[in-house]
């Protein structure tokens, strides 16, 4: 409650802004030099990289590089190709399988009878105390070294960056958690619009005897604060599930079959039983966190850890909300203010079938939201908007959606069927222009008449000509009149790149629409490519960049 509260003054700071301010990006006006430039060639030596995502990628492939050990890089084909992981046992492995053996054979005659107790090779789970020991073992990645991985399966071929090996399986360990009670969450995965992992947290310890249990976090530091990770937990999201790899016929649990075999990771992925509980992309993960040398922890020790439910009430620490949104009246004209379109929309938040806020407004749920008990629970939000508002009013509210949506303020889930992720109306505004970014999304302008909704598609594509010293944009208008025409030519081009042996065009697709369009007209127009293309970007009121003139 205090940490969203503390928030409360810049929340209100940003409605603000967000009502008194909507900053209109109109493209710079091209400017023809008077004498015509002649290009040069250079010489390799005279081009150097500047800031920017290229040469930060250049550079986070350096460090990964010199981060690897000379024989990873230097081992033959052979040793490449042989069954067991290189480099990948720790010492007294073969003496710990034995162990590990010894003591489930032991597990299943001591609980044979015992219906609270679920017995797995590597792994004992009890449903009364809600809790699952594990057996693990320490890899040879020493102090200060980098991590990537916590815990990983015995078959994984990640030893050189985890700090841990599981004797059991990651399906096992996934079993385990659901037969003590916990059901898993949902993956961080932004291709499904999901930028929050969300599931239930738990505490992973090992435990010694006669000494207090040390959590896992205390193992690791940030290298970016100098101490040991944060004390939340690990969240259970589960792996995935795909074809496999010998059988694409059938499903089999990711984490099983497919490197890295990740059982708990230190960075968001779709293929852990586990992962941290907050936004941790892999390549900030990467060198940014390393073995703790104040927690030594000898090279091939067994070792038992220990999963307990962070709440220990037996609560859910997952709340879900839905915020409902419905339209009021607005000035009829476009120049509407922020504060106007927000001051007439008509707010439900809800948690299952309770309205939480008291008054239907915005500031009514900003302030519901500050008090809710962040220390017991993760709250995450579905934004439901109604047929009837104005994407004008979208806009508005989502503005300030994004100044709370974080790990101190409310995560927000991916939307409900049909409609368009709330993010959509903050679009990046550089993907404006067509020369500078990185891939040619699809364009598509709406415009009403007479209560009908007919849109001009854009397939734009980067060719290069023969002799030519620049790629040119070339330009395909498609006109649409309706939902299933729209699907028509996003599918005919699918079907010609198949056919060319080409790359499909990236699933994302820029609107521009005018502001007093209905969120309903929009959807129902998007509707029939919402499953296939859910990055959608909305700028209002923005003319469609023109199409310039071929070169001759």
């Amino acid at each position: 409650m205090k940490r969203l509260a503390t928030t409360w003054l810049g929340i209100r700071a940003a409605l603000a802004l967000a009502c008194n301010a909507a900053v209109l990006h109109v493209p710079a006006a091209t400017i023809t030099p008077a004498i015509p430039s002649a290009a040069r060639p250079q010489p390799l030596s005279a081009i150097h990289l500047t800031s920017g995502p290229v040469k930060n990628a250049q550079d986070l492939d350096a460090k990964y590089l010199l981060a690897l050990e000379p024989d990873r890089l230097l081992a033959s084909p052979l040793l490449a190709q042989d069954a067991a992981p290189y480099k990948g046992k720790p010492k007294n492995h073969d003496k710990n399988q034995q162990l590990a053996a010894r003591a489930y054979e032991g597990n299943l005659k001591k609980y044979a009878h015992d219906h609270n107790i679920l017995v797995l090779p590597g792994l004992v789970a009890d449903k009364a105390m809600k809790r699952v020991e594990m057996m693990v073992e320490r890899t040879a990645v020493g102090p200060n070294a980098p991590c990537e991985f916590t815990i990983i399966a015995e078959t994984s071929d990640h030893a050189y960056e985890a700090l841990l090996i599981s004797f059991a399986k990651p399906s096992d360990v996934h079993r385990a958690l659901q037969f003590i009670g916990t059901e898993p969450g949902e993956s961080f995965d932004p291709g499904s619009l999901r930028f929050w992992a969300k599931g239930e947290s738990f505490v992973l310890s090992i435990v010694k005897t006669n000494e207090p249990p040390l959590r896992l976090e205390e193992l690791l530091v940030d290298q970016r604060t100098g101490k040991s990770l944060r004390e939340e937990g690990f969240m259970f999201t589960g792996s995935r599930r795909e074809p496999a790899l010998n059988d694409p016929q059938q499903q089999v649990y990711a984490a099983d079959e497919y490197q890295p075999k990740s059982i708990v990771s230190l960075f968001n992925s779709t293929y852990s039983v586990l992962e941290v509980p907050y936004s941790a992309p892999k390549e900030v993960v990467y060198q940014n966190t390393t073995v703790n040398p104040e927690h030594e922890l000898p090279e091939g020790s067994l070792l038992t850890l220990l999963i307990e439910p962070v709440n220990k009430d037996d609560s859910k620490r997952v709340k879900d909300l839905v915020l409902h949104v419905q339209a009021g009246a607005i000035p009829t004209n476009q120049t509407a203010t922020d504060v106007e379109r927000l001051t007439s929309l008509s707010l439900q938040l809800k948690d299952s079938e309770t309205v939480l806020n008291g008054k239907p407004t915005l500031i009514s749920v900003i302030e519901t939201l500050a008090a809710l008990d962040r220390k017991k629970h993760d709250y995450y939000l579905t934004v439901r908007f109604g047929d009837s508002v104005d994407l004008g009013q979208a806009q508005a509210l989502a503005r300030i959606l994004s100044s709370i949506d974080s790990e101190k303020g409310i995560r927000i889930d991916p939307p409900p069927a049909g409609q368009i992720y709330y993010r959509a109306f903050t679009p990046d505004q550089q993907l404006l222009d067509r020369e500078a970014r990185l891939y040619h999304p699809w364009e598509l302008s709406l415009a009403e008449n007479d209560g009908q909704i007919a849109g001009k598609l854009l397939l734009i594509d980067s060719v290069w000509k023969q002799g030519a010293a620049a790629s040119e944009l070339e330009i395909t208008e498609l006109p649409v009149s309706g939902p299933q025409n729209l699907r028509r030519e996003l599918d005919a081009e699918i079907e010609r790149a198949k056919k060319a042996g080409k790359r499909a065009k990236a699933p994302a697709i820029l609107v521009f629409a005018p502001s007093n369009l209905q969120y309903g007209q929009l959807t129902k127009f998007l509707g029939s490519v919402l499953p296939t293309h859910k990055m959608v970007h909305v700028y209002l009121d923005i003319p469609l960049p023109s199409i310039p003139k071929k070169r001759p």
